[in-house]
Formats: structure tokens, C-alpha cells, sequence
């Protein structure tokens, strides 16, 4: 996980490895004041990073996963709400929770139209904020629990998937979304070209499906994603050894 923005966390997890398995939020907020204070309440039950611009929030993202993403809208280089609409559109299904002075019904609509899962309007009770953070959890918890391929167990909301013995192996965006749309469809053969609509951005080619199915493979077991020869690529049984 990314350095956090409060005082000293960082050595705490490096000395209490149980933080660790404490969920992880990304507070995107560009009020300093507002961010260390909330990082501060936060703190006894979660793990929080801070970013102070869409742009930040973003570079976080990349370098690490995270449980719920808590958004302000009005940052100083876009709208935090376009963020989360790229993220959906990615397929990346990370709850968020927008948090935001914006309290018309209109604004609330589309937050939600937009992709977030709740909406919360400053000023707000810290208590509210726990409570709401704790049922964006159930709830996406309870919907992404996992996915069964053979003696494997696929988590698509975390990024993670464990081994037969439970061991957890992280993966990419694109790994996850490659692996949960085989299993999705387990007796289909998926072409190239239909993993490259389904999974990839605009602008990559055949090579990179079996640049990532070779990095799949290579993390989890060769057997997890099998090669039909001719015409693509299906989801496998791969069993303990």
C-alpha cells in the first residue's frame, strides 16, 4: 500500500502486520485540514491514503488496491466524479462513496446515475461516514465474494486470487478482468478479438492477449486457461497438485 498521509502510519504497519488486514481507503480530498482529520477518525479501523488532486488519485490507483474510494467532486484539476465514471467504464467495480459540499438533488442523481455507490454532503458526521463505509463494505463483499475456477478462488472486487491452500496472489485490472470474463462464460472459446473488446483498452492488439494469459498463467498455474488451438482461449480446471 501507498504511504499514507498521517503521522507515523506507516511505521505502525511496519511494526503491526494485523493493520494490514485492515480495509484500505482512498480519500480523494483536496482540503488538507479536512483529509487529516478524517484520516485521523479513520484511522482505528481502516487504512487511509490521501490525494489531493484527480491526478494523484490516480497514480494511487495504479501503485495500489484498494477497499472503497471516498470522492470529492470539486478538485483542482477536474471533477471527482469524471474519475469515477473512467473507473466503471474500465470495469473496475471498487465502491465509492462521493463526499462533497454539491447537495442538490440534482448533483445526488448524478453521482449515482454516474457510478458512485453512495452520496454524502458536507458537513457530515464522522459517525455517518463509518456507518455508510461499513455497508458499502457488506454489500460489495457479499457481491464480489469470489469466483470458483477449479481449485482456485477468484476475488474480482479485490484484485486477489488465492491458491488451494488459500495463499492470496494479486493480480492486475487486466489479469482480473481476463480471468472473470473466461469464467463467466466457462464452455465458450473467446476469440482474440473478443477478449480484446471485452478486457483491453482501445489500441492493443492480439499480442496482448497472450502477453497477459502468459502472465496469468505464470502467477497461478499453467492449466487455469486453456489454449484451443485455432481459435482462442477458455477458462480452465485447474486442480491441486
Amino acid at each position: 500500500m501507498s504511504e499514507t498521509t498521517t503521522g507515523g502510519t506507516m511505521q505502525r504497519e511496519a511494526t503491526d502486520p494485523l493493520r494490514m488486514l485492515l480495509p484500505a481507503v482512498l480519500l480523494i480530498e483536496d482540503d488538507p485540514n479536512l483529509c487529516s482529520m478524517t484520516s485521523e477518525m479513520l484511522e482505528p479501523d481502516y487504512r487511509v491514503d490521501c490525494a489531493g488532486t484527480v491526478a494523484a488519485a490516480r497514480e494511487r490507483l495504479r501503485a495500489g488496491t484498494y477497499d472503497v474510494l471516498v470522492v470529492d467532486r470539486r478538485l483542482p484539476d477536474g471533477d471527482g466524479l469524471d474519475l469515477i465514471r473512467t473507473l466503471r467504464g474500465s470495469g473496475i467495480a471498487t465502491p465509492a462513496l462521493m463526499l462533497t459540499a454539491l447537495s442538490g438533488v440534482d448533483d445526488i442523481v448524478e453521482g449515482l446515475d454516474s457510478g458512485a455507490n453512495d452520496y454524502l454532503t458536507k458537513p457530515f458526521h464522522f459517525v455517518e461516514l463509518e456507518a455508510r463505509l461499513r455497508a458499502l463494505l457488506r454489500g460489495f463483499h457479499a457481491q464480489a465474494a469470489g469466483v470458483v475456477i477449479g481449485d482456485w478462488l477468484l476475488k474480482p472486487g479485490s484484485n486477489l486470487i488465492e491458491d488451494p491452500d488459500g495463499r492470496a496472489v494479486s493480480l492486475t485490472d487486466s489479469e482480473t478482468k481476463l480471468l472473470a470474463t473466461l469464467a463467466a462464460s466457462p464452455d465458450h472459446v473467446f476469440s482474440r478479438d473478443e477478449l480484446l473488446s471485452q478486457v483491453f483498452s482501445d489500441g492493443a492488439d492480439a499480442g496482448t492477449v497472450d502477453v497477459y494469459v502468459s502472465y496469468v498463467r505464470g502467477k497461478t498455474d499453467r492449466t487455469i486457461i486453456d489454449t484451443v488451438r485455432g481459435r482462442g482461449y477458455r477458462i480452465g480446471s485447474p486442480l491441486a497438485g
